[in-house]
């Protein structure tokens, strides 16, 4: 008996609809590419329940008759191709003609159409995969296809799905992306019959841009525009006040095509190597356009990779476009004076005063002074760290000023940690202190992150809020707007006091006590990007922790802070109160110990 057999045809193409349709998102992609090919003008897609219930996508493209309207449904045809040579100059987005009939293989489909020249035009409805009817009917000049029911016969498959909001995120980010690859037709995007992105299809990408992160990002925004070897790059690229901690942000366009290319955006990186902190992308929207025998877009199934034939030139172009770019005067941020809040009242005669909320345990309004930061002192008592930081003073009660002789005793704590005296500050970042089995070397941005992450996660459970005097605007993609609608208690639990001011804006009204200033938007943004990464699997608890470290290294004490004799003497004596002193929350060491065993066999003494 043979081994090898022919499949039936309904296995071929649940095996051809795996390849294509992982997801809605998939189903939005392929529909409106096809749009998009049909030269349309305006696309409207429309979800239900994220696209789990339907997807509906409308254009006013070129249509077809009823005679493609039938073939469409037949696996691999396509007016996009007709012979192999035509594989190495593609200029559609698509061109496998695997879409309309992979969709309908896995789920309930419905498709109108009619070309503008026809007095009718055509409706046919398949599921399953089978062709069911083909009827005349009155319809616009255009193509609206239905798609219910996903993965109806296929529930291993549907039982995969995430939720409807993490559906539908995904949905809208493939739209944006779509909507930088041709600023000149008009996108919309409703879901549950609300509209949740729209782009006025103006040609200029600077106005596609606008839609997509807003004006107040755009404004940060650097005009690309470079040729070299056949190769055109145009596009925008952020400033280097502009970054976020996600690659997500690097939209690669190739001839048109919204494509997800490794060089292209290892270019982009390396262009900011040096501009911008370790763990931070730049957001960047480049175009590039080269002779279509130079790419090849038939290596990924859902045409999502593609793999250029000259990449080093590319990449080239890229990095030299990009540093040329960030070298103009326009790239250099904008000087902020640094501004912390101060509890003491005895001087705010000295300066602007404003009212701060009312405390949980006392009706009473406080008041707050904005200092300016000396930056030209490098020596920090106790009392200035913890303004800086937005913390109290390390120790409960500390008065600011300790007696530089007074001895700290760590006698007695459970983690263990050595009996300490502060010798000396080291620069850059150490404080090194004598122990009984040696010389200790104390990092102290690493220490105070330890100190501050642990005061974090116990200051989480009383939900406190301390509201901003003026609220901070959030113009959101339709991704990032599900995200922190999916999050939003996590957010309330926090400290966060966000209100949703209509269409893709939000306000930041309030942010957690002891809140770095001025750091508000970039960190709620990358926390956003945190969830885009990690997706539906991100626990309560591990958001609290991100929350908590995030917070602790922006309020720790910097590198190159010369700390006084009795600053180190309390940043050690609270570093000894946490539950592991010896690490800081990402894992590094807060201290390193050179024995007195090894100072002896440095100086040859044993």
């Amino acid at each position: 008996m043979a081994k090898i057999i022919l499949l039936d045809e309904m296995t071929i193409n649940q095996i051809a609809a795996g390849e294509v349709v992982e997801r809605p998102v998939s189903v939005v992609k392929e529909l409106v590419e096809n749009s998009l090919d049909a030269g349309a003008g305006r696309i409207i897609t429309d979800l239900e329940e994220g696209g789990l219930s339907s997807v509906t996508v409308a254009d006013d493209g070129c249509g077809m008759n009823e005679e493609d309207l039938l073939l469409a449904f037949e696996r691999h045809a396509t007016s996009k191709i007709s012979v192999v040579s035509d594989l190495s100059r593609i200029g559609t987005l698509g061109f496998r003609g695997e879409a309309i009939p992979s969709i309908a293989a896995v789920s309930r489909m419905s498709f109108t159409t009619r070309v503008a020249q026809a007095i009718n035009g055509a409706r046919a409805e398949a599921a399953g995969g089978s062709l069911l009817t083909v009827v005349p009917v009155g319809c616009p000049p255009g193509s609206t296809v239905v798609v219910k029911d996903l993965f109806f016969n296929t529930p291993v498959r549907k039982k995969t799905m995430k939720s409807p909001s993490m559906e539908g995120s995904l949905c809208g980010e493939i739209i944006t992306r779509l909507a930088l690859t041709r600023p000149e037709v008009s996108f919309e995007l409703r879901n549950n019959g609300r509209r949740v992105f729209y782009s006025n299809g103006s040609g200029r990408l600077l106005d596609a841009l606008i839609s997509v992160y807003g004006a107040e990002q755009a404004r940060e925004m650097i005009l690309v525009d470079a040729a070299a070897g056949g190769m055109v790059l145009k596009g925008f690229t952020s400033k280097p006040a502009l970054s976020r901690s996600s690659r997500s942000h690097i939209t690669t366009i190739i001839n048109g095509r919204y494509v997800q290319c490794a060089a292209i955006r290892g270019a982009v990186e390396e262009a900011y190597r040096t501009i911008l902190p370790r763990g931070r992308s730049p957001v960047a929207v480049l175009e590039m356009t080269l002779a279509p025998e130079l790419i090849d877009v038939n290596v990924h199934p859902a045409k999502l990779e593609v793999r250029l034939l000259e990449e080093k030139e590319a990449a080239e172009l890229v990095i030299r476009t990009l540093k040329e770019a960030l070298r103009v005067r326009t790239a250099i941020p904008s000087l902020k004076i640094s501004q912390t809040l101060s509890g003491s009242r005895k001087d705010k005669r000295n300066f602007m005063t404003a009212p701060v909320l009312k405390t949980d345990d006392e009706n009473k309004q406080q008041e707050f002074n904005l200092v300016k930061k000396e930056e030209t002192d490098l020596s920090l008592d106790e009392e200035t760290i913890s303004r800086a930081s937005g913390f109290e003073p390390f120790a409960a009660g500390f008065d600011g000023i300790a007696e530089a002789e007074e001895k700290i005793d760590y006698a007695g704590r459970q983690n263990k940690m050595p009996v300490l005296n502060v010798l000396a500050w080291l620069k850059p970042t150490y404080i090194l202190a004598g122990g009984e089995d040696g010389l200790y070397l104390i990092d102290q941005h690493a220490a105070h992150e330890r100190i501050l992450y642990e005061e974090c996660l116990a200051r989480k459970i009383e939900n406190p809020v301390q509201c901003l005097l003026l609220p901070v605007t959030l113009e959101l993609d339709y991704r990032e707007m599900a995200i922190l609608s999916e999050r939003i208690i996590w957010f309330n639990e926090a400290g966060f006091l966000i209100e949703h001011f209509g269409g893709n804006t939000f306000l930041l009204r309030g942010v957690p006590p002891h809140f770095p200033e001025g750091q508000a938007r970039e960190f709620l943004l990358d926390m956003l990007d945190y969830f885009r990464e990690r997706g539906p699997g991100a626990a309560r608890a591990e958001f609290f922790n991100h929350l908590a470290s995030a917070i602790a290294c922006r309020n720790a004490v910097k590198a190159g802070e010369r700390l006084s004799q009795s600053s180190m003497e309390a940043l050690l004596d609270r570093l000894a109160g946490t539950e592991n002193p010896f690490t800081c929350p990402h894992g590094r060491p807060t201290m390193i110990c050179l024995s007195f065993e090894d100072l002896e066999k440095r100086f040859k003494r044993s």
